[in-house]
């Protein structure tokens, strides 16, 4: 072998070399960079995981609340009694005189016949006249022919006093022993209103009207 073709060979055995060392180096940076990358991925990741807040969803009504969602209810006034209540937009009211206005509720249609003053639906509002307003709570408070009274509770219902009281049938009404019967007394210095649900039906879903006459109660709004 010549020296000119021993430095020939060299020459190419040095640049293979150059050009080995250099991919190899440039594989191991790419296998670093994506590795320091992964790690601040997984680390950024778990950071905010830690420090963030998880995000649940939040009911979407809840049925102790007061508030009643407007997409869902109906907006009824008397102009006899000055008041105005909400009730399920999907429920009915009707009236043959002005002063029945808004004071009787069922979830299905109903007619009044004429000359009938308290017509058989679940939900009802009475007016009471101010100086038989003491007179009306106590017959509701305390147990007598009509109804076995359960409990009497003081409550607040927006800026007035109120009385909730869950009571069932006697049977020496018109209606069978055992029905339940929820009303809420609301005194307004003016006009104090009872609402109340009386049941019809024994197959009747109690809580679920419990739960309606409690919003409308809640809505109640004098002016």
């Amino acid at each position: 072998m010549t020296l000119k073709t021993f430095k020939n060979q060299l020459q190419v055995s040095i640049l293979l070399l150059t050009f080995i060392i250099y991919s190899f180096g440039l594989f191991l940076l790419g296998r670093l960079s994506h590795n320091i990358d992964l790690a601040k991925f997984k680390k950024d990741r778990w950071e905010n995981e830690v420090v963030q807040p998880v995000s649940t969803n939040a009911p979407y009504a809840d049925s102790q609340s007061a508030n009643v969602i407007s997409s869902y209810v109906k907006l009824c006034a008397n102009t006899v009694y000055s008041f105005e209540v909400s009730y399920p937009k999907d429920w009915f009211s009707t009236y043959n005189m002005e002063n029945q206005k808004c004071t009787y509720f069922a979830p299905y249609s109903f007619v009044i016949a004429q000359n009938v003053d308290w017509p058989f639906v679940p939900i009802k509002i009475e007016a009471v006249a101010k100086e038989k307003w003491l007179e009306t709570v106590k017959f509701h408070q305390n147990p007598n022919d009509f109804q076995n009274v359960f409990s009497s509770q003081n409550i607040q219902i927006n800026d007035k006093s109120a009385l909730k009281i869950k009571a069932e049938t006697t049977g020496n009404g018109s209606l069978p022993r055992g029905l339940a019967i929820l009303s809420y007394l609301i005194f307004d210095s003016r006009t104090p209103m009872i609402l109340s649900y009386n049941q019809l039906d024994q197959q009747e879903n109690t809580e679920l009207f419990f739960d309606v006459l409690d919003q409308m109660a809640n809505s109640l709004r004098f002016y």
